[in-house]
């Protein structure tokens, strides 16, 4: 099993594009993919927002999004987005060091709380606390799935200090 000293932590290029839908955004196509990235690249030179890839053997195997608030009040935080990890690189500690990366990032930003959210009953509700982060809130019927059957899930929120 491959260890986490293997990955690599980068920021996102456009050539990524491929990978990132095929190990992470499978239900999104390649264009879609391709203008997400085109927006945090153009975010990043604004220092607004930051795409994070996680890279084995230069292979893209997972994701995350660093998205700064842009109120005054809220320049303190920042929304960690897009978490992803390929599926057959889960569980091997990829997903704690794109947390722990934008975690550093933060900090040279002046950010000191992180917030993240997911649909409840999801394997994500389990996984962020185990990252650190903690649960403050649900909102009930808060994500509709845009494709098939569009399902309709509670939003769970979550936020982590970035220096605890």
């Amino acid at each position: 099993m491959m260890g986490i000293e293997n990955v690599l932590i980068r920021p996102v290029r456009l050539a990524d594009s491929q990978q990132v839908r095929d190990q992470c955004f499978t239900m999104n196509t390649l264009e879609e993919v391709e203008a997400g990235i085109r927006q945090s690249l153009r975010g990043a030179t604004e220092g607004k927002e930051f795409q994070l890839v996680a890279e084995v053997n230069d292979l893209v195997i997972g994701t995350v999004t660093l998205i700064c608030q842009p109120h005054p009040l809220q320049w303190h935080r920042a929304e960690v987005a897009g978490l992803v990890v390929g599926q057959d690189y889960q569980g091997r500690g990829i997903a704690r060091k794109l947390v722990d990366t934008c975690r550093e990032k933060a900090r040279t930003l002046g950010i000191s709380i992180l917030e993240i959210s997911c649909r409840a009953g999801e394997p994500a509700e389990q996984i962020y606390p185990h990252l650190g982060f903690i649960e403050y809130g649900r909102l009930p019927r808060g994500l509709v799935e845009p494709w098939g059957e569009r399902k309709v899930f509670d939003q769970v929120y979550f936020y982590l200090a970035v220096d605890e």
